[in-house]
Protein backbone atom coordinates (compact mmCIF):
# COMPACT_ATOMS: atom_id res chain seq x y z
CA UNK A 1 0.00 0.00 0.00
CA UNK A 2 1.26 3.59 -1.32
CA UNK A 3 1.21 6.81 1.02
CA UNK A 4 -0.90 9.76 -0.25
CA UNK A 5 -1.00 13.12 1.72
CA UNK A 6 0.09 10.74 4.87
CA UNK A 7 -2.97 8.45 3.62
CA UNK A 8 -2.18 4.86 2.61
CA UNK A 9 -4.12 3.94 -0.92
CA UNK A 10 -4.51 1.31 -1.94
CA UNK A 11 -2.16 0.58 -5.03
CA UNK A 12 -4.92 -1.13 -8.18
CA UNK A 13 -7.23 2.22 -7.77
CA UNK A 14 -4.09 4.05 -9.73
CA UNK A 15 -4.64 1.82 -12.34
CA UNK A 16 -8.19 1.80 -12.79
CA UNK A 17 -8.38 5.50 -12.43
CA UNK A 18 -5.89 5.55 -15.59
CA UNK A 19 -7.83 3.46 -17.51
CA UNK A 20 -11.18 5.38 -17.09
CA UNK A 21 -9.35 8.39 -17.57
CA UNK A 22 -7.57 7.57 -20.64
CA UNK A 23 -11.51 6.13 -22.01
CA UNK A 24 -12.84 9.32 -21.13
CA UNK A 25 -10.20 11.20 -23.36
CA UNK A 26 -10.76 9.02 -26.09
CA UNK A 27 -14.30 8.99 -26.02
CA UNK A 28 -14.20 12.94 -26.23
CA UNK A 29 -12.03 12.86 -29.09
CA UNK A 30 -14.69 10.71 -30.72
CA UNK A 31 -17.58 12.54 -29.81
CA UNK A 32 -15.73 15.70 -31.10
CA UNK A 33 -14.66 13.56 -34.54
CA UNK A 34 -18.21 12.44 -35.64
CA UNK A 35 -20.78 14.16 -37.48
CA UNK A 36 -24.46 14.50 -37.52
CA UNK A 37 -26.41 14.38 -40.67
CA UNK A 38 -29.92 14.09 -41.67
CA UNK A 39 -30.89 11.83 -44.06
CA UNK A 40 -34.14 11.72 -46.25
CA UNK A 41 -35.50 9.26 -48.05
CA UNK A 42 -38.97 9.57 -50.60
CA UNK A 43 -39.80 12.13 -47.32
CA UNK A 44 -39.08 10.13 -44.49
CA UNK A 45 -36.10 11.99 -42.19
CA UNK A 46 -33.70 9.97 -39.66
CA UNK A 47 -30.76 11.99 -38.46
CA UNK A 48 -27.68 10.28 -37.88
CA UNK A 49 -24.20 10.95 -35.82
CA UNK A 50 -21.58 8.94 -37.77
CA UNK A 51 -17.79 9.01 -38.33
CA UNK A 52 -17.68 8.17 -41.86
CA UNK A 53 -15.97 10.17 -44.88
CA UNK A 54 -18.60 10.28 -47.32
CA UNK A 55 -22.41 10.10 -48.40
CA UNK A 56 -21.68 6.71 -49.59
CA UNK A 57 -20.42 5.72 -46.54
CA UNK A 58 -23.74 7.14 -44.33
CA UNK A 59 -26.00 5.17 -46.52
CA UNK A 60 -23.84 1.90 -45.82
CA UNK A 61 -23.65 2.49 -42.48
CA UNK A 62 -27.79 2.69 -43.03
CA UNK A 63 -28.47 -0.20 -44.96
CA UNK A 64 -30.04 1.99 -47.81
CA UNK A 65 -29.34 0.47 -51.25
CA UNK A 66 -29.40 2.97 -53.97
CA UNK A 67 -30.43 1.29 -56.83
CA UNK A 68 -30.09 2.11 -60.97
CA UNK A 69 -32.28 5.46 -61.43
CA UNK A 70 -32.39 6.53 -57.73
CA UNK A 71 -31.27 9.85 -57.02
CA UNK A 72 -29.11 10.90 -54.32
CA UNK A 73 -27.92 14.73 -53.00
CA UNK A 74 -25.22 15.13 -52.57
CA UNK A 75 -23.52 12.91 -54.45
CA UNK A 76 -22.56 9.35 -52.81
CA UNK A 77 -18.76 10.82 -53.17
CA UNK A 78 -19.42 13.86 -51.38
CA UNK A 79 -17.71 14.67 -48.37
CA UNK A 80 -19.83 14.10 -44.81
CA UNK A 81 -20.14 17.52 -43.22
CA UNK A 82 -21.51 18.12 -39.56
CA UNK A 83 -25.84 19.35 -39.50
CA UNK A 84 -25.88 18.01 -44.28
CA UNK A 85 -28.90 16.64 -45.61
CA UNK A 86 -28.79 13.74 -47.96
CA UNK A 87 -31.61 13.23 -49.89
CA UNK A 88 -32.52 10.30 -51.50
CA UNK A 89 -35.09 10.14 -53.92
CA UNK A 90 -36.46 6.15 -55.49
CA UNK A 91 -37.07 5.53 -59.05
CA UNK A 92 -40.08 4.51 -60.49
CA UNK A 93 -40.10 2.27 -63.82
CA UNK A 94 -42.93 3.95 -66.01
CA UNK A 95 -43.23 2.54 -69.91
CA UNK A 96 -44.38 5.07 -72.08
CA UNK A 97 -46.72 4.03 -75.38
CA UNK A 98 -47.13 6.18 -78.05
CA UNK A 99 -50.06 5.43 -80.73
CA UNK A 100 -50.19 1.94 -79.32
CA UNK A 101 -46.64 1.03 -79.63
CA UNK A 102 -43.90 0.95 -76.39
CA UNK A 103 -41.62 3.71 -77.51
CA UNK A 104 -39.57 4.11 -74.25
CA UNK A 105 -39.05 2.87 -70.27
CA UNK A 106 -38.29 5.66 -67.63
CA UNK A 107 -36.95 4.88 -64.65
CA UNK A 108 -36.11 8.03 -62.51
CA UNK A 109 -37.72 10.00 -59.77
CA UNK A 110 -40.73 11.01 -61.20
CA UNK A 111 -44.39 11.98 -59.24
CA UNK A 112 -46.68 12.91 -62.21
CA UNK A 113 -46.96 11.85 -66.00
CA UNK A 114 -45.78 15.38 -66.99
CA UNK A 115 -42.43 14.36 -65.61
CA UNK A 116 -42.30 10.80 -66.99
CA UNK A 117 -42.70 12.52 -70.20
CA UNK A 118 -40.02 15.59 -69.48
CA UNK A 119 -38.19 12.39 -69.06
CA UNK A 120 -38.76 11.01 -72.01
CA UNK A 121 -38.32 14.30 -74.20
CA UNK A 122 -41.67 14.55 -75.10
CA UNK A 123 -43.29 16.98 -73.33
CA UNK A 124 -43.83 18.92 -76.54
CA UNK A 125 -46.56 15.87 -77.88
CA UNK A 126 -49.38 17.36 -76.19
CA UNK A 127 -48.65 21.02 -76.92
CA UNK A 128 -48.85 19.38 -80.76
CA UNK A 129 -52.72 17.75 -80.32
CA UNK A 130 -51.31 14.40 -78.70
CA UNK A 131 -54.18 12.34 -75.94
CA UNK A 132 -52.47 11.18 -72.81
CA UNK A 133 -53.88 8.89 -70.35
CA UNK A 134 -53.41 9.26 -67.77
CA UNK A 135 -53.62 13.33 -67.48
CA UNK A 136 -50.68 15.36 -67.15
CA UNK A 137 -50.85 16.34 -63.57
CA UNK A 138 -51.58 12.43 -62.39
CA UNK A 139 -49.43 10.99 -60.60
CA UNK A 140 -47.65 7.59 -61.18
CA UNK A 141 -46.02 4.69 -59.59
CA UNK A 142 -43.79 2.10 -60.08
CA UNK A 143 -44.94 -0.27 -63.03
CA UNK A 144 -47.55 2.73 -64.43
CA UNK A 145 -47.89 2.32 -68.28
CA UNK A 146 -48.70 5.90 -70.44
CA UNK A 147 -50.51 5.86 -73.12
CA UNK A 148 -49.99 8.51 -75.59
CA UNK A 149 -51.89 8.99 -79.10
CA UNK A 150 -50.68 11.62 -81.69
CA UNK A 151 -52.99 13.16 -84.35
CA UNK A 152 -53.13 10.73 -87.32
CA UNK A 153 -53.80 12.26 -91.13
CA UNK A 154 -56.22 9.40 -92.51
CA UNK A 155 -57.22 10.24 -96.67
CA UNK A 156 -60.64 8.42 -97.19
CA UNK A 157 -61.80 7.90 -100.90
CA UNK A 158 -65.67 6.55 -100.89
CA UNK A 159 -68.37 7.27 -102.99
CA UNK A 160 -66.35 9.32 -105.59
CA UNK A 161 -65.05 11.72 -102.82
CA UNK A 162 -61.42 11.49 -101.12
CA UNK A 163 -61.47 13.37 -97.65
CA UNK A 164 -58.70 14.21 -95.92
CA UNK A 165 -59.05 13.69 -92.04
CA UNK A 166 -56.44 14.92 -88.67
CA UNK A 167 -57.42 12.47 -86.16
CA UNK A 168 -56.62 11.00 -82.43
CA UNK A 169 -59.24 8.01 -83.03
CA UNK A 170 -56.91 4.65 -82.86
CA UNK A 171 -58.59 2.67 -85.73
CA UNK A 172 -59.84 2.12 -88.77
CA UNK A 173 -63.60 1.01 -87.79
CA UNK A 174 -64.35 4.24 -85.06
CA UNK A 175 -63.01 6.74 -87.63
CA UNK A 176 -65.36 5.28 -90.18
CA UNK A 177 -68.16 5.69 -87.21
CA UNK A 178 -67.28 9.08 -86.35
CA UNK A 179 -67.06 10.04 -90.29
CA UNK A 180 -70.46 9.04 -90.55
CA UNK A 181 -69.71 6.05 -93.18
CA UNK A 182 -71.58 2.81 -93.56
CA UNK A 183 -70.04 -0.14 -94.93
CA UNK A 184 -72.38 -2.65 -96.91
CA UNK A 185 -72.77 -6.19 -96.37
CA UNK A 186 -70.64 -6.76 -100.11
CA UNK A 187 -68.78 -3.73 -99.89
CA UNK A 188 -64.73 -3.88 -99.77
CA UNK A 189 -62.58 -2.08 -98.11
CA UNK A 190 -58.02 -2.07 -98.59
CA UNK A 191 -57.38 -2.19 -94.71
CA UNK A 192 -58.64 -4.36 -91.60
CA UNK A 193 -61.16 -2.47 -89.80
CA UNK A 194 -59.31 -3.21 -86.33
CA UNK A 195 -56.24 -1.78 -88.53
CA UNK A 196 -54.89 1.39 -85.84
CA UNK A 197 -54.36 4.83 -87.83
CA UNK A 198 -50.69 4.69 -87.13
CA UNK A 199 -49.98 2.06 -89.74
CA UNK A 200 -52.88 3.35 -91.85
CA UNK A 201 -52.62 6.24 -94.57
CA UNK A 202 -55.46 5.77 -97.10
CA UNK A 203 -58.61 4.39 -96.57
CA UNK A 204 -60.56 2.64 -100.00
CA UNK A 205 -63.49 1.89 -99.70
CA UNK A 206 -65.42 0.40 -102.77
CA UNK A 207 -69.25 0.09 -102.97
CA UNK A 208 -70.60 -3.39 -104.41
CA UNK A 209 -73.71 -3.78 -105.83
CA UNK A 210 -75.80 -6.49 -107.04
CA UNK A 211 -78.94 -5.92 -109.39
CA UNK A 212 -81.00 -8.02 -111.61
CA UNK A 213 -81.27 -7.51 -115.34
CA UNK A 214 -83.69 -9.20 -117.39
CA UNK A 215 -82.94 -9.42 -121.15
CA UNK A 216 -85.50 -10.23 -124.11
CA UNK A 217 -83.91 -12.87 -126.25
CA UNK A 218 -85.70 -13.63 -129.56
CA UNK A 219 -86.57 -17.27 -130.41
CA UNK A 220 -86.52 -17.30 -134.16
CA UNK A 221 -88.89 -19.55 -135.45
CA UNK A 222 -88.41 -21.95 -138.53
CA UNK A 223 -90.19 -22.68 -142.03
CA UNK A 224 -91.81 -26.01 -142.18
CA UNK A 225 -92.51 -26.59 -146.40
CA UNK A 226 -94.78 -29.85 -146.74
CA UNK A 227 -96.07 -31.50 -150.35
CA UNK A 228 -99.80 -30.63 -150.92
CA UNK A 229 -101.86 -32.03 -153.85
CA UNK A 230 -104.24 -29.80 -154.15
CA UNK A 231 -101.64 -27.36 -155.14
CA UNK A 232 -100.23 -27.07 -159.07
CA UNK A 233 -96.59 -28.32 -159.05
CA UNK A 234 -94.58 -25.35 -158.98
CA UNK A 235 -96.96 -23.36 -156.72
CA UNK A 236 -96.42 -22.69 -152.81
CA UNK A 237 -99.24 -21.43 -150.31
CA UNK A 238 -98.63 -20.17 -146.97
CA UNK A 239 -100.55 -21.99 -144.64
CA UNK A 240 -99.52 -20.93 -140.93
CA UNK A 241 -97.41 -17.47 -140.93
CA UNK A 242 -94.46 -17.97 -138.53
CA UNK A 243 -94.07 -16.28 -135.34
CA UNK A 244 -90.99 -15.85 -133.47
CA UNK A 245 -90.66 -16.94 -129.45
CA UNK A 246 -89.43 -14.59 -126.89
CA UNK A 247 -87.42 -15.94 -123.43
CA UNK A 248 -86.30 -13.61 -120.70
CA UNK A 249 -82.77 -13.97 -119.15
CA UNK A 250 -82.26 -12.96 -115.64
CA UNK A 251 -79.02 -12.18 -115.23
CA UNK A 252 -77.38 -10.85 -111.92
CA UNK A 253 -74.79 -8.27 -112.10
CA UNK A 254 -72.06 -7.00 -109.65
CA UNK A 255 -71.56 -3.47 -109.98
CA UNK A 256 -68.66 -1.76 -108.46
CA UNK A 257 -68.80 1.86 -107.70
CA UNK A 258 -71.67 1.99 -110.35
CA UNK A 259 -69.35 -0.06 -112.90
CA UNK A 260 -69.98 -3.46 -114.11
CA UNK A 261 -67.40 -6.08 -113.38
CA UNK A 262 -69.26 -9.14 -113.43
CA UNK A 263 -72.79 -10.77 -114.54
CA UNK A 264 -74.03 -14.42 -113.80
CA UNK A 265 -77.10 -15.87 -115.63
CA UNK A 266 -79.69 -16.60 -112.69
CA UNK A 267 -82.59 -17.64 -114.38
CA UNK A 268 -84.62 -18.36 -118.23
CA UNK A 269 -88.06 -18.06 -118.75
CA UNK A 270 -89.70 -19.43 -122.18
CA UNK A 271 -92.41 -16.29 -122.26
CA UNK A 272 -93.75 -17.10 -125.95
CA UNK A 273 -92.46 -20.54 -127.67
CA UNK A 274 -91.96 -19.85 -131.46
CA UNK A 275 -94.19 -20.74 -134.23
CA UNK A 276 -93.06 -22.83 -136.99
CA UNK A 277 -93.93 -21.08 -140.41
CA UNK A 278 -95.72 -24.02 -142.57
CA UNK A 279 -95.42 -23.31 -146.46
CA UNK A 280 -97.09 -25.67 -148.32
CA UNK A 281 -95.59 -27.15 -151.69
CA UNK A 282 -97.98 -28.26 -154.59
CA UNK A 283 -97.27 -31.59 -156.16
CA UNK A 284 -100.49 -31.72 -158.94
CA UNK A 285 -99.55 -32.12 -162.17
CA UNK A 286 -101.05 -28.86 -164.33
CA UNK A 287 -103.12 -29.02 -167.00
CA UNK A 288 -101.30 -28.23 -170.23
CA UNK A 289 -101.12 -24.66 -171.07
CA UNK A 290 -103.84 -23.25 -174.08
CA UNK A 291 -102.11 -22.94 -177.35
CA UNK A 292 -101.62 -19.44 -178.21
CA UNK A 293 -104.24 -17.37 -179.45
CA UNK A 294 -103.78 -14.99 -182.57
CA UNK A 295 -104.41 -12.62 -179.56
CA UNK A 296 -101.50 -13.53 -177.68
CA UNK A 297 -98.84 -12.65 -180.15
CA UNK A 298 -97.18 -9.02 -180.79
CA UNK A 299 -100.39 -8.06 -182.17
CA UNK A 300 -101.74 -7.37 -178.63
CA UNK A 301 -101.37 -3.78 -178.08
CA UNK A 302 -99.84 -2.11 -175.41
CA UNK A 303 -102.25 -0.27 -172.61
CA UNK A 304 -102.07 3.41 -172.71
CA UNK A 305 -99.00 4.72 -171.09
CA UNK A 306 -97.05 1.46 -170.68
CA UNK A 307 -94.02 0.02 -173.49
CA UNK A 308 -94.55 -2.50 -175.94
CA UNK A 309 -94.15 -5.74 -176.16
CA UNK A 310 -90.56 -5.17 -178.08
CA UNK A 311 -89.18 -2.16 -176.06
CA UNK A 312 -85.74 -3.38 -175.15
CA UNK A 313 -87.57 -2.17 -171.18
CA UNK A 314 -88.39 -5.50 -170.92
CA UNK A 315 -85.32 -7.45 -171.90
CA UNK A 316 -83.39 -5.28 -169.45
CA UNK A 317 -85.55 -5.61 -166.57
CA UNK A 318 -85.77 -9.59 -167.00
CA UNK A 319 -81.83 -10.13 -167.58
CA UNK A 320 -82.12 -8.03 -164.06
CA UNK A 321 -85.00 -10.27 -162.54
CA UNK A 322 -83.95 -13.78 -163.79
CA UNK A 323 -80.87 -13.43 -165.89
CA UNK A 324 -82.92 -13.65 -168.61
CA UNK A 325 -84.46 -16.85 -168.29
CA UNK A 326 -88.21 -17.15 -169.11
CA UNK A 327 -88.43 -20.07 -167.66
CA UNK A 328 -86.85 -19.39 -164.25
CA UNK A 329 -88.05 -20.44 -161.01
CA UNK A 330 -86.91 -18.36 -157.57
CA UNK A 331 -84.62 -20.11 -155.06
CA UNK A 332 -87.73 -19.85 -152.74
CA UNK A 333 -90.17 -21.32 -154.82
CA UNK A 334 -92.38 -18.19 -154.89
CA UNK A 335 -91.71 -16.18 -158.36
CA UNK A 336 -91.91 -17.31 -161.46
CA UNK A 337 -90.77 -16.59 -165.31
CA UNK A 338 -88.12 -13.71 -166.69
CA UNK A 339 -90.17 -11.38 -165.16
CA UNK A 340 -90.72 -13.20 -161.53
CA UNK A 341 -94.27 -13.00 -161.14
CA UNK A 342 -95.52 -14.43 -158.30
CA UNK A 343 -98.38 -17.05 -158.88
CA UNK A 344 -100.94 -14.44 -157.05
CA UNK A 345 -100.34 -11.71 -159.20
CA UNK A 346 -100.16 -13.22 -162.36
CA UNK A 347 -103.96 -14.86 -162.55
CA UNK A 348 -104.73 -11.30 -160.91
CA UNK A 349 -104.33 -10.13 -164.41
CA UNK A 350 -105.34 -12.74 -166.30
CA UNK A 351 -102.49 -15.43 -166.60
CA UNK A 352 -103.28 -19.18 -166.11
CA UNK A 353 -101.16 -22.01 -165.62
CA UNK A 354 -98.00 -20.96 -164.13
CA UNK A 355 -96.20 -18.21 -165.46
CA UNK A 356 -93.09 -19.71 -166.29
CA UNK A 357 -94.47 -22.19 -168.59
CA UNK A 358 -95.81 -19.13 -170.38
CA UNK A 359 -93.84 -17.60 -173.56
CA UNK A 360 -91.84 -14.45 -173.32
CA UNK A 361 -94.24 -12.46 -174.96
CA UNK A 362 -97.24 -13.81 -172.99
CA UNK A 363 -95.08 -13.07 -169.75
CA UNK A 364 -94.83 -9.39 -171.19
CA UNK A 365 -98.35 -8.55 -171.99
CA UNK A 366 -99.48 -9.51 -168.66
CA UNK A 367 -96.57 -7.30 -167.11
CA UNK A 368 -98.40 -4.45 -169.39
CA UNK A 369 -101.74 -5.44 -167.91
CA UNK A 370 -99.93 -5.19 -164.39
CA UNK A 371 -98.67 -1.67 -165.18
CA UNK A 372 -101.81 -0.29 -166.22
CA UNK A 373 -103.30 -0.65 -163.17
CA UNK A 374 -103.56 2.27 -161.20
CA UNK A 375 -101.91 1.02 -158.24
CA UNK A 376 -99.02 -0.78 -159.83
CA UNK A 377 -96.08 1.06 -160.43
CA UNK A 378 -92.61 0.04 -161.57
CA UNK A 379 -91.16 0.62 -158.06
CA UNK A 380 -93.86 -1.54 -155.83
CA UNK A 381 -93.67 -4.18 -158.14
CA UNK A 382 -89.98 -4.58 -159.51
CA UNK A 383 -88.20 -2.80 -156.35
CA UNK A 384 -84.61 -3.24 -156.26
CA UNK A 385 -84.18 -3.58 -160.59
CA UNK A 386 -86.64 -0.65 -161.28
CA UNK A 387 -84.05 1.58 -159.30
CA UNK A 388 -81.01 -0.13 -160.76
CA UNK A 389 -82.65 0.56 -164.72
CA UNK A 390 -83.92 3.83 -163.47
CA UNK A 391 -87.43 2.96 -164.23
CA UNK A 392 -88.79 4.59 -160.28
Amino acid sequence: MRSFLGRSVPSFRWSSLLGLLSLGVLAAGLLAWSNTVEVDIDGEVTSVRTYVDTVGDVLDRLAVDVDHGDEVSPDLDAPVESGMLIEVARASTVDVLVDGLFLSRVVAPVDTVADVLAEADLAQLPDDGARVTPALGSSVDDGDAIEVWTPQDVRIAVDGETLTVETLIQDVESLLEAEGIELGDDDRINVALEAPLVFVDDVVIERVEYVDEVDEVVLEHDEVRRETDDLDQGNTRVDVEGEDGLRHDTWQVKLVDGDEVDRELVDEEIVREPTDRVVLVGTRTPPPPPPPSSSSSGSRSAPSGVPSADDPVWTRLAECESNGNWSNVSGNGMYYGGLQFHPDTWRSVGGSGMPHHASRAEQIYRAQRLLAKPWATWGNQWPACSRMLGLS
